[in-house]
């Protein structure tokens, strides 16, 4: 599992001003707190991101990687350096997909633009998207793999050699859903279609929270609130195999 970081602030909240104050109760003639409660909004998308492991709000993300998984088979492979069989057990697997799968975080992914790396020359690489990996949407988390029958490329041995920039979270309009067709790339099923709004369990989880803080300034704690976030967060117990 990589790091992850939004490459730019949240363009639109899951949990509209409007929506929120009525919400709330509170006059949409009044305006003295808007931006209390829109900077609330915000804190409570981010504090469900938290606990769920999804981009509740839809951005461009970047997940950094020291390399490429190594590819480890169990029966040819045990005396593999670097690194030795003992040292990666989690890459080591008879099957080809598994050892060379990269899961994908914050859910639900949209679309991966690039993969870069540094080679073993130092010289950043950029792969794109269906020429040097596939993309399966269709799981959860989304997984990327090298082109079938290939492996990962060799990469430098320093820090953040592999960089992959995607698109992911929710559309706030909660019927939202997206066609998104693969057709016409080899080895791929023709369409994928995802259900990209928002849940509704969600938004509530977000005005609930707001409300609690908006009302309730004094009393931080919303271990019970974070309860409702929970019922959607991903669990997932192994991150390197599928």
């Amino acid at each position: 599992m990589g790091y992850v970081r939004r490459l730019a602030p949240v363009a639109t909240e899951p949990v509209s001003l409007a929506w929120m104050k009525n919400f709330l109760r509170v006059d949409s003639g009044n305006t003295q707190d808007d931006q209390l409660i829109s900077g609330l909004i915000s804190a409570a998308r981010e504090h469900g991101e938290k606990l769920t492991g999804r981009a509740l709000a839809r951005g461009t993300f970047r997940m950094t990687l020291d390399s490429h998984p190594y590819y480890t088979d169990t029966v040819q492979s045990q005396l593999a350096y670097p690194p030795s069989y003992y040292s990666l057990p989690r890459y080591s697997t008879t099957l080809w997909n598994y050892s060379q799968m990269i899961k994908i975080w914050y859910p639900p992914t949209v679309s991966v633009e690039q993969m870069r790396y540094i080679d073993t020359n130092g010289d950043p690489v950029v792969l794109a998207p269906y020429t040097g990996f596939i993309l399966d949407r269709d799981t959860e988390p989304a997984r990327i793999f090298p082109i079938a029958g290939q492996f990962w490329p060799a990469d430098l041995y320093v820090p953040n050699a592999v960089e992959i920039d995607f698109t992911a979270g929710y559309d706030p309009n909660p019927a939202a859903a997206a066609d998104l067709q693969e057709s016409g790339q080899a080895g791929m099923q023709p369409d994928s279609t995802l259900a990209l709004g928002v849940p509704h369990s969600i938004l509530r989880a977000i005005m609930v929270l707001v409300a609690h803080w908006y009302e309730h300034r004094s009393e931080p704690s919303t271990q019970r609130i974070d309860e409702l976030f929970y019922d959607n967060a991903i669990v997932d117990f192994a991150p390197t195999r599928g």
